[in-house]
């Protein structure tokens, strides 16, 4: 069976008398298809479409590509990676500061827009919270050791941790936790369910982590199973 392809899934592009890149409606199999996608993955998981390269740039961009598809080497590529690094950091820094701007003024509605909520409270250190459900059991202190199960979100949605990747619940000490998610865990029962909001201060604050980007808030919805007031064993070396 054979798909017709148009815009993403073209054939690969050459360069045209005025230097545009010229490309044509083209027929792929399934097979082909998912290489198309396969492509358009890593260039848009690796954020490669999020700067701004001229035409002549994605030229040279995609016959990169294609003389590593080739399986040949750019002579003199290693002595250049200190060259591309510096261009990369320039290109980037325009894009970082947009998303750094756009990430401030979600986080910022976002706040506004929880005060407003008269189930959400807000604690003296400017942690927002809301009550799921109360639960039954013992309320654990910053010290506890509880299993717990949560999804953990930036602001736009994206999920940076989940326990659900790990097959369920895991146990954690509270005083290994940020200072939002410690505060936050105390004011929920064995057997509850609590939203919090952390902000950028009581989360990672300007550091930087890995899918966490500087001065990011923190959403997180926590399950507290139970308090066992014992640490996690750490695993066999």
């Amino acid at each position: 069976m054979f798909i017709t392809a148009t815009s993403a899934a073209t054939t690969p592009a050459t360069p045209a008398a005025d230097g545009a890149v010229a490309t044509e409606k083209t027929q792929y199999s399934e097979e082909e298809i998912l290489f198309a996608i396969y492509g358009w993955f890593l260039v848009h998981r690796n954020q490669v479409d999020m700067i701004d390269i001229t035409k002549k740039e994605r030229l040279a961009f995609l016959s990169g590509v294609n003389t590593a598809l080739n399986q040949k080497v750019i002579p003199g590529w290693e002595d250049q990676m200190g060259a591309v690094q510096g261009l990369m950091d320039t290109r980037w820094a325009p894009v970082y500061e947009r998303l750094q701007r756009e990430r401030k003024a979600q986080t910022v509605e976002l706040f506004a827009g929880l005060t407003k909520q008269e189930n959400v409270k807000k604690s003296s250190t400017g942690l927002f919270y809301e009550l799921i459900s109360e639960g039954t059991g013992k309320f654990p202190t910053a010290d506890s050791a509880v299993d717990v199960e949560f999804v953990a979100t930036l602001v736009d949605g994206t999920v940076f941790e989940s326990t659900e990747d790990r097959g369920g619940p895991i146990p954690i000490i509270l005083a290994d936790m940020v200072p939002g998610v410690r505060e936050g865990l105390q004011n929920v029962r064995e057997g509850g369910i609590i939203k919090l909001w952390v902000p950028a201060s009581l989360g990672f604050g300007s550091e930087e982590k890995p899918g966490i980007p500087a001065d990011s808030a923190l959403l997180f919805e926590f399950t507290l199973h139970e308090i066992t007031d014992n640490a996690p064993v750490a695993p066999a070396q």
